[in-house]
């Protein structure tokens, strides 16, 4: 049998990113809800209608977070060099939450 067969991609994990609030603290409704937004962002399709996965249209994509604070996220991803991106939940009892990443512009 060849390695090949026994070669596992590895998979984007939810415990992989960085929560910066407490998040045990949300109604667990909230959670399930803020997993599956993080997990389908990753595993898009097509990011923008551009035909691409989020694996190709961000190119080597890290420092996964999510936050409670539209000023703490800008700040917190600001220090990375790279570019970021991100995504914003619904009302979720008054307030949005927002999950970002940084990821490498390629140069044309």
């Amino acid at each position: 049998m060849s390695k090949k067969s026994n070669y596992k991609k590895q998979l984007f994990r939810f415990k992989d990113i960085d929560i910066t609030f407490d998040f045990n603290r949300i109604p667990s409704y909230d959670r399930e809800y803020l997993k599956t937004m993080v997990i389908e962002t990753v595993n898009q399709k097509s990011i923008k209608n551009s035909g691409k996965s989020f694996a190709s249209y961000y190119e080597a994509a890290d420092n996964f977070a999510l936050f409670d604070d539209q000023s703490k996220m800008t700040d917190w991803m600001s220090d990375f060099y790279a570019s970021w991106s991100d995504v914003t939940s619904h009302l979720l009892h008054g307030k949005k939450y927002y999950f970002a990443w940084t990821f490498y512009e390629k140069e044309v």
